[in-house]
């Protein structure tokens, strides 16, 4: 595991501990995990400082482009799920979801601008 992938299992605990519903840190982490995916493959990012803004438009882009459900953090998940039996699979991914997808990292990295002070 890299720094990384602690770094974002430290904002998972913190977001259980302040109590936020399941769902929503749920989906801090699968965001997350998407775009540590994203960046290890292509820039081979070990730790949230080496990311910078171009890194990210990167991937907004990869999002726009990817198709849904062609990438998952959990490959057990594609047993269980069955992505590739959806109507939707490789449909585009929507504005509203890519939206989310960009609060979701402004939360992440929010807090760690906040805990780096």
């Amino acid at each position: 595991m890299e720094k990384i992938d602690f770094e974002v299992d430290d904002f998972i605990n913190y977001c259980e501990y302040k109590g936020l519903a399941e769902k929503t840190y749920g989906s801090y982490e699968q965001t997350l995990r998407l775009l540590l995916i994203y960046l290890k493959d292509k820039y081979s990012i070990k730790n949230s400082a080496q990311i910078t803004e171009k890194h990210l438009k990167d991937y907004i882009e990869n999002l726009k482009e990817r198709g849904k459900y062609t990438v998952v953090y959990n490959e057990q998940s594609k047993k269980t799920n069955n992505p590739q039996n959806r109507g939707d699979f490789g449909k585009k991914v929507s504005l509203v979801t890519i939206n989310n997808y960009i609060r979701n990292m402004r939360v992440f990295f929010n807090y760690m601008y906040d805990n780096l002070q």
